[in-house]
């Protein structure tokens, strides 16, 4: 919080181009429906090309989850390793690469932590203030830059968005295993017709399932946004407290760890009509995070590291209709910093341009097909120019079926932690380079009534992926280059509407699958190593079955059934979950509800050598006005 001068360069830089007429009438592009992510383009207008996943708030209303991590359960192909409930801290991965290879972003800008990605879900956004999640899978750093290996995570929040509705009041309580007590009130109101001010806070604490795994953390948001003649102006920021019990979250010989973090962040932006059809989105932020990390924790003073890093970042974003499509142009700038006990003083910075271009190939069918094409180049301080191309195509076969093919090619900079962290069970490596990847996806779509059915098979090659490896548990755990993977997946969506085909209770059924295979005997003698923290641990196969009923008496129920499976497990994990959602008043105003997590009473782990709680319930009641 200590930057704020990109916050008004943003705008003096806008100010010139905004200053000139109102936009002259032209041709729009085809609007973003809310069910498609606009995370797949910057030209934010719909496209086919890639393979997205939508989570609505409508459906986030529904699930069993309180937090980001426990949302993302529920979208397809996304591996969440969770180290305890409530999102006390997760790491999330896409189509079998590791954590690190994920970008997170929410409302568009990126919040990895350049300390850890351990960090990156370290979010200050209460899960009620959560509009939609979008989810791009494939090499995407034409798109945003650095660590969309796998993909990218878009988390858009609720804000101003009132829709009709002039006021907002919403609260959640709930009382659940382990002395569980969480609850979060959203107040949203138009206080003039072109101001709309929001204010989203959540609290979550509990005792723990065992000794060492209690938690404490609170987070709290607010927005103010502005409707002028050019378009709306937005002021976000939030803060969030984690205090928790670390139990081997970090290595299993010296278990009895403990951790407190404290995110804070800010973000001005705006999407502006100007002249010539043009829409011009500049933006600015700063994220500050501060982890204290205690190895042991009935000795504080044995080892103690406190890390704290600053991002900042400015982007202008301009778009407008082009050769019957949509054209994306813009710049970045941005650095990292990070002032840390153990990792030292650091700092890097980094600039971007890129372009993108979406277009039907017929402007007199835009329905029957279209391209997108896109080129981006970042220049970090250290690492060099990395130029970084994707391109993309669909067509409709008919009977509304639909093919695609994509590429996409991506990096990744170290983290500061995989550089320069040093403790009795960990070394990172000053000498690491870049990852690297290529995508290449192609993939069906079928919409016919109430079905529908997805299906994507990719391949991706990955050369100089970053792992913490060793060859002996009496060593520690060293950051490496491991030299290439090559990693094949096939990935698939069903959802069927039984509703629409009889009389049923049930109104959603949903089976997804994910497999991926990729030689890790091979990468092993590469690395030279026995074990690997992440890289030699991917997701293997994971399957869910989701379905929804509504029962008599205004009750609805959802139930989940997952397995999954990856090297690190004996054998597979089946995992079943439910809740229970009763109106008290029609109209979806007051509801009251019970959930149930891991019924079967499982006992697994996520990360290896961290438990994770057995069969756990939680009750609650919440009201939307």
């Amino acid at each position: 919080m200590r930057r704020p001068a990109p916050l008004a360069l943003a705008f003096l830089l806008a100010a010139p181009l905004a200053a000139g007429q109102a936009p002259e009438a032209a041709e729009e592009p085809k609007p973003v429906r809310a069910e498609v992510a606009v995370v797949a383009s910057r030209t934010g207008v719909e496209t086919g090309t890639v393979t997205a996943a939508v989570l609505t708030r409508e459906e986030i209303e529904r699930l069993p989850a309180r937090s980001l991590a426990e949302l993302l359960r529920y979208l397809p192909s996304v591996d969440v390793r969770r180290r305890g409930p409530e999102g006390v801290q997760a790491d999330i991965g896409l189509r079998g690469a590791d954590y690190n290879g994920t970008l997170v972003l929410v409302d568009g800008e990126p919040v990895n932590d350049p300390q850890t990605n351990h960090n990156t879900l370290s979010l200050d956004i209460p899960a009620d203030a959560i509009e939609r999640v979008e989810v791009l899978y494939g090499s995407s750093s034409a798109l945003y830059g650095s660590e969309a290996i796998g993909g990218v995570v878009n988390v858009v929040t609720r804000g101003g968005s009132l829709g009709k509705a002039r006021a907002q009041l919403e609260g959640r309580y709930v009382h659940g295993s382990s002395s569980l007590d969480a609850g979060s009130l959203r107040l949203a109101t138009k206080v003039t017709d072109a101001v709309t001010v929001s204010v989203d806070g959540s609290r979550s604490e509990s005792s723990g399932f065992r000794d060492d795994r209690e938690h404490a953390q609170g987070a709290l948001r607010a927005s103010i946004r502005v409707d002028t003649a050019l378009g709306p102006v937005t002021l976000a920021g939030g803060a969030a407290d984690r205090a928790f019990g670390a139990y081997a979250f970090y290595g299993t010989r010296y278990p009895n760890q403990r951790e407190e973090t404290r995110t804070r962040s800010l973000r001005l932006s705006a999407d502006l009509g100007i002249a010539g059809g043009w829409t011009l989105s500049p933006s600015a932020s700063v994220r500050n995070h501060r982890d204290d990390f205690i190895l042991e924790r009935s000795d504080p003073d044995f080892y103690r590291n406190l890390h704290e890093t600053d991002r900042t970042a400015f982007r202008v974003v301009a778009r407008r209709p082009l050769l019957g499509g949509s054209l994306a142009v813009g710049a970045e700038a941005g650095r990292d910093t990070i002032d840390s006990t153990n990792l030292g003083d650091h700092a890097r910075s980094r600039l971007a341009a890129f372009v993108e271009l979406g277009r039907p190939f017929s402007t007199a069918r835009p329905s029957a097909g279209g391209f997108r094409a896109g080129v981006r180049t970042d220049d970090y301080d250290g690492y060099g120019t990395r130029v970084s191309p994707q391109a993309g195509a669909w067509t409709a076969l008919g009977r509304g079926l639909k093919a695609r093919a994509s590429v996409g090619t991506a990096f990744r900079i170290p983290t500061f932690t995989e550089l320069y962290y040093s403790d009795p069970q960990t070394a990172g490596n000053p000498d690491l380079r870049p990852e690297t990847a290529t995508t290449f996806e192609a993939g069906l779509t079928w919409e016919t009534g109430p079905v529908t059915f997805d299906a994507a098979v990719f391949h991706r090659h990955g050369s100089d992926l970053i792992d913490f490896v060793r060859s002996s548990p009496s060593e520690p755990f060293r950051a490496t280059n491991i030299r290439t993977v090559d990693t094949l997946g096939l990935e698939a969506t069903l959802a069927l509407e039984p509703a629409v085909l009889a009389r049923t209770p049930v109104t959603r059924v949903a089976l997804r699958a994910a497999f991926y295979s990729a030689d890790l005997e091979e990468l092993r003698a590469e690395a030279g190593a026995t074990e690997g923290r992440y890289v030699l641990d991917p997701l293997r196969v994971k399957w869910d079955l989701v379905a929804e009923a509504r029962l008599p008496f205004r009750v609805a129920a959802l139930a989940r059934l997952s397995w999954f499976d990856r090297p690190s497990f004996d054998e597979g994990v089946l995992l079943l979950d439910a809740r229970l959602g009763y109106d008290l008043l029609e109209g979806d105003i007051l509801e009251v509800y019970a959930e149930a997590d891991n019924l079967g009473d499982v006992r697994y782990e996520e990360v290896p050598g961290v438990p994770l709680p057995g069969r756990t319930f939680a009750g609650g009641v919440r009201l939307t006005w």
